[in-house]
């Protein structure tokens, strides 16, 4: 009898714990989140710090000149990317999405692109890992919506960090936070795509995630995955992620999100803080089959206006869906590598000088030594200058030392100035040849014929050395 008891009592203890296994076995189906790990071990919430590195931060300040690159299966069409998905029907966003299917960049070279980029002066990347519409261009395990899931079937994001690494580049990864896929898949809809509701408990992805696990374990990827990632660029409303990029890797720079990055605008006064202009070589980011592209001396102009106020220049292209960069970015960016060649010195680890122009006389300085770049345009058929390009100005906001220097970055000889009570006086004669160019409507009439004349019609950097604000002088 007391044995018969005992079996019944074992009997009940194992039914009573197999019921408990199966209980807790379903639960964690119907919510997956709440059973998944974290993918690597995360800074503590009470001892991360929820700010930039100080010295990534002045290694990005330092690079002053970055590539954008905004590309995916919409370039097929030559739609700008994510946002045709706005307020679109519903028969638009199955073709949008349909362009996934199709999307196989046989001609991609991620080493000629970085190669490229490298030749144009780059010192950094910021690639879309994601856009707006959802689309991963990288092998993520938290979306089906990816390019390993394409003909292509390769990670694009991989090859690109890979490369610019090798070339010395640092990587950066932008990533969206707004996410039309997660809508159209959930039927959650968010008030505005800047704006997610990382609430929303609606799951998605093979993994079955809520918004918020999905985005965070999309970011752990990005930045565990890819080798050393310099920074990471939130497009919206990113709080939860920003705090958690942090918690993955606690010297991530977060560039959007963080800092502020204007688009196509260079704001007007000086902030000499972290700070970045976003422009396209044309008007879309994304590859457009007709562009209309900037003349790489505007493009010039812009990046000596953002230098000179404290920022850096964050330049887009958007390949072909090919994979090839478009003829006239590649034009364009080999042009702005050949006076990077020259001027480089001028822009990379410089700082904001006292004034950011003397008319249209722009500056940058390099604080350790005292040296100031001025930008200053060539004229032709200037009085006291013996060659037909040069210029003769006076600045008013710097002063010489007695071991003060003046030479024109990769120029030889050129150059005469005087140092008095009125200002710093110089002038400079054009004499390196770097193109041969046919002389412009100002170089014909001063030369009175039809030649060649020197180098293209760019700005030139005069480099002053051992100078001092005038202010700090008269005091």
């Amino acid at each position: 009898m007391i044995r018969k008891r005992a079996f019944i009592l074992l009997f009940l203890v194992v039914v009573a714990v197999a019921t408990l296994i199966f209980f807790k076995r379903t639960r964690k189906a119907e919510n997956p989140s709440a059973q998944a790990a974290p993918a690597v071990t995360l800074q503590a919430e009470d001892k991360v710090r929820l700010s930039n590195d100080p010295r990534k931060t002045e290694q990005f300040r330092d690079a002053g000149l970055g590539l954008f690159i905004h590309w995916g299966p919409n370039s097929q069409m030559g739609t700008e990317i994510s946002w045709p998905l706005n307020n679109a029907s519903s028969d638009y966003v199955k073709k949008y999405y349909d362009l996934a299917g199709t999307f196989n960049p046989v001609r991609f070279d991620p080493a000629e692109w970085a190669r490229l980029a490298k030749l144009a002066g780059m010192e950094y990347v910021c690639f879309t890992a994601k856009h707006h519409d959802g689309f991963a261009m990288f092998d993520t395990a938290y979306s089906d919506f990816k390019i390993t899931k394409t003909p292509y079937g390769k990670d694009i994001a991989a090859q690109v960090a890979a490369a610019f690494r090798a070339e010395g580049i640092l990587v950066g990864f932008y990533y969206s936070p707004g996410d039309f896929r997660y809508q159209f898949e959930t039927g959650r809809k968010f008030k505005s795509l800047y704006e997610p509701d990382f609430t929303s408990g609606a799951y998605f992805g093979p993994l079955k995630k809520t918004f918020v696990d999905y985005e965070r374990g999309q970011v752990e990827e990005l930045l565990t995955k890819y080798g050393d990632v310099f920074l990471i660029w939130f497009d919206g409303k990113c709080e939860p992620l920003k705090k958690h990029s942090w918690r993955v890797k606690q010297d991530i720079f977060v560039d959007r999100g963080e800092i502020p990055t204007p688009e196509q605008e260079i704001p007007g006064k000086a902030d000499d803080q972290a700070w970045e202009s976003c422009m396209t070589t044309s008007w879309q980011w994304s590859y457009h089959p007709i562009p209309d592209v900037r003349t790489p001396k505007e493009v010039i102009a812009n990046l000596i206006q953002i230098r000179a106020r404290g920022g850096n220049m964050l330049l887009n292209i958007g390949p072909r869906p090919d994979g090839r960069i478009a003829d006239p970015d590649e034009a364009l960016l080999r042009e702005l590598g050949l006076w990077m060649m020259l001027n480089g010195e001028a822009v990379r680890g410089v700082r904001p000088w006292t004034v950011t122009n003397e008319d249209d006389i722009w500056f940058t300085t390099r604080r350790a030594d005292g040296t100031v770049y001025a930008f200053i345009e060539p004229q032709y058929g200037v009085k006291g200058v013996s060659t037909t390009a040069g210029r003769k100005f006076n600045l008013k906001s710097v002063r010489t030392t007695a071991d003060s220097k003046i030479t024109v970055l990769g120029q030889e000889g050129g150059v005469e100035w005087k140092q008095d009570a009125s200002g710093l006086h110089v002038t400079v004669s054009c004499t390196h040849t770097v193109q041969l160019v046919r002389s412009s409507k100002a170089a014909k009439k001063a030369t009175k014929g039809d030649a060649f004349t020197w180098g293209s019609e760019w700005p030139i950097a005069v480099k002053i050395t051992k100078a001092e604000a005038a202010a700090a002088r008269a005091k």
